[in-house]
């Protein structure tokens, strides 16, 4: 074993303290912004968990519309066994692969051992993901999204609640971003999204809400914000966007392709915004999509009760 690679996984397991917390990776992104575009050479990484095929559907089919077809589809590695044994191989990868921005899917244990992999590596955590379904029809929002970025430039949530509210999905979708700026050429303004009353926090600009088919009170409720005040009062109407629904700063062409189900949306989005395209973003620190749908998915396509996490990393 050589020595860059036996001081890797030693770093790894002497921080092991900080399992999943995943947040200096995350700040190292802030600053590597000029990084951020659909020029680099881009890979898919899925583990061994429910839905990554739907998931790889979705990052392919993004790749296509967004991306430059004469690469073709990404090219794919994949992960059998569980990281706990067999991180070895992604070790090396990881270490061979300088240049490369990864988008990979994988479930949460997996998950806590990746970032550990990224925070003693030199690459670059841009954005990572909660995503899941829960079971039974007692949710009052069952699809949840969270996102952690460096900054709106790696922002996923705008598209994704786009593609899952046409779809008639009830879900919530929250994005903290490290820093607030939305990088060049990325316009400040709210995103064009009709379907949704646009909010801000009144004595928190920086913080936004975005609600559609439910009030105001119980979209704060659901997402835990500030449960104990008047929704009303901590947040005002913000001015919407007079853009189109179909295009975003720039006059760049959006498409909202349909999507087998949830997660195949979630790999679309994900791909997106790692691919570089400037959809529906805006400057903020945080921000928020509560959605209900007046219609219903009694079976949820096959996917109830499933969860993973994602993540887009430079190397």
């Amino acid at each position: 074993m050589d020595e860059t690679r036996r001081d890797f996984i030693k770093g790894m397991f002497a921080s092991g303290t900080f399992l999943a917390l995943g947040v200096p990776g995350i700040a190292r992104a802030a600053s590597v912004g000029s990084l951020f575009d659909s020029t680099r050479n881009c890979r898919l990484l899925l583990g061994n968990t429910t839905g990554a095929e739907s998931f790889a559907k979705g990052v392919q089919s993004a790749c296509f519309n967004h991306g430059s077809r004469r690469h073709g589809a990404l090219p794919v590695f994949r992960f059998e066994s569980e990281l706990s044994t067999g991180f070895l191989h992604l070790v090396d990868l990881l270490m061979q692969s300088r240049n490369t921005r990864w988008i990979a899917v994988m479930d949460h244990a997996d998950a806590a051992i990746f970032t550990e992999l990224i925070r003693n590596s030199a690459a670059h955590l841009l954005a990572s993901g909660s995503h899941a379904f829960a079971a039974g029809d007692h949710a009052a929002l069952p699809l949840r999204h969270v996102w952690a970025a460096a900054s709106p430039a790696c922002s996923t949530g705008g598209l994704l609640a786009s593609m899952l509210a046409r779809e008639q999905y009830s879900f919530s979708i929250v994005e903290r971003f490290l820093t607030q700026s939305a990088g060049e050429g990325i316009e400040n303004g709210a995103p064009s999204l009709p379907e949704f009353l646009p909010y801000h926090r009144a004595d928190q600009p920086v913080t936004r809400l975005y609600c559609a088919g439910v009030p105001l009170p119980e979209a704060g409720r659901l997402l835990g914000w500030e449960t104990s005040k008047n929704q009303e009062s901590l947040f005002s109407r913000a001015i919407a966007s007079t853009a189109s629904r179909n295009e975003t700063a720039g006059s760049t062409t959006v498409e909202y392709p349909q999507s087998g189900d949830w997660v195949e949306a979630t790999g679309y989005a994900v791909a997106a915004a790692a691919l570089g395209m400037k959809i529906n973003r805006e400057s903020c620190s945080e921000r928020a999509f509560v959605y209900r749908s007046g219609q219903g998915h009694p079976d949820h396509k096959g996917l109830s009760g499933v969860n993973f996490a994602s993540f887009v990393i430079d190397v």
